[in-house]
């Protein structure tokens, strides 16, 4: 039987409509940088949230290289009533592609591969039409080829290489690109499982050797892992749905985690760490930092996308799979960071990071009418 992987659940950033009215919330008014002095305010919206609809997951802010809020809410596994913990570990499905990302800089730092080699020259097999698509256009999601991710078998990762050889090679030879590579963005889960193949081929080793040597050990990150929801993995949390009438349910795993598209596994603090020690330069050159963050088409870079929420450039990735919801966010002017994971798969980790945003930069009604607008309509979104 064929299992899809998650695919509706690995999500694309920001919906469309979501962006729009997101954007829509943020007019003109420029607001403090500072802002410990509104900690208190995220802390009590957060603790005073209905038991029947609240958060459960981790929230942590960050300012500069310093953690200066983080909080555990809800359960772990709400059979056994185990209150979370921050030290606790969540799926974070797509936003995995920015990690993925950040090995594949590595690579490119190192000199193992430039972001304008044609991608066929690392894969099993390719189409005709794939000739001419780069390793900047798989991490730009502009590579025009159709995202074939519900194609892929849910196997181990040890067995992702094989899966991926079998679906390429029964792809029709004259199989056409949707556009040309380098003119249309197209958010694509098969982009990133490409580029994990890519940097296996590159650097001789299996994808999760590469980040644990490449990524997770410069950084000492201990709790980033390759997931598998087959596995006992330690400190892991469960996840759910909520539902309007029956309340939290459990999910129904179905799927092994989605390889260099979404399958790790990590806490806030870890995320945090990473995206520190990343846009920091440890890893690769400050140049190759600049330029993952400038987007290619769209709002797209290398594993980031660049908006402007309150009147700041934001950086920013989203993750939904089975069971979890996941969202960072980076505020440069502010030297801001945001992450949110949720283990109830339908609270969206993006608009509650939205909601602390609107609490840290005091955002009020711009209208003038002095009337303060809630987190959520700050943000564009009134739910």
């Amino acid at each position: 039987m064929r299992v899809r992987w998650g695919t509706d659940r690995l999500v694309r950033l920001i919906p469309a409509a979501l962006a729009l009215a997101l954007l829509s919330g943020c007019a003109s008014k420029k607001v403090t940088t500072d802002v410990s002095p509104n900690l208190h305010k995220v802390e009590r919206h957060l603790d005073t949230e209905p038991e029947d609809s609240g958060f459960s997951g981790v929230v942590l802010i960050g300012r500069g290289n310093e953690v200066v809020f983080q909080k555990a809410y809800g359960y772990a596994e709400a059979d056994l009533q185990v209150l979370m913990q921050t030290a606790y570990r969540f799926r974070i499905g797509s936003l995995t592609k920015p990690i993925t990302a950040s090995a594949v800089l590595v690579a490119v730092d190192r000199g193992l591969l430039t972001l304008d080699q044609d991608i066929c020259q690392f894969l099993p097999a390719c189409p005709r039409s794939w000739a001419g698509v780069t390793v900047r256009h798989l991490l730009t999601h502009s590579s025009g080829i159709a995202d074939h991710f519900g194609d892929l078998e849910a196997v181990p990762v040890e067995e992702t290489a094989g899966e991926l050889r079998r679906v390429l090679e029964s792809l029709p030879a004259n199989e056409s690109l949707l556009a040309p590579p380098g003119t249309e963005y197209a958010y694509s889960n098969f982009n990133y499982v490409l580029l994990g193949a890519v940097l296996e081929q590159v650097a001789g080793a299996p994808w999760e050797s590469i980040l644990d040597a490449w990524v997770f050990e410069p950084l000492g990150l201990a709790t980033m892992a390759y997931d598998d929801v087959y596995a006992i993995k330690g400190g892991r949390v469960r996840g759910y749905e909520r539902d309007s009438l029956l309340g939290l349910r459990h999910i129904v795993y179905d799927d092994h985690a989605a390889y260099a598209a979404g399958g790790l596994l990590s806490t806030a603090e870890d995320l945090f760490r990473w995206s520190r020690g990343f846009l920091s330069g440890r890893l690769v050159s400050k140049e190759l930092v600049e330029e993952s963050l400038r987007p290619y088409l769209g709002d797209y870079g290398y594993g980031w996308q660049k908006r402007t929420f309150f009147d700041r450039t934001i950086y920013n990735h989203t993750g939904g799979i089975d069971g979890f919801s996941s969202h960072l966010a980076y505020y440069p002017e502010a030297e801001l960071t945001i992450v949110v994971l949720s283990n109830i798969e339908n609270d969206s980790a993006i608009l509650r990071a939205c909601d602390v945003a609107a609490l840290l930069f005091d955002w009020m009604d711009a209208g003038g009418a002095g009337v303060e607008l809630t987190p959520r309509q700050r943000c564009g979104m009134d739910r």
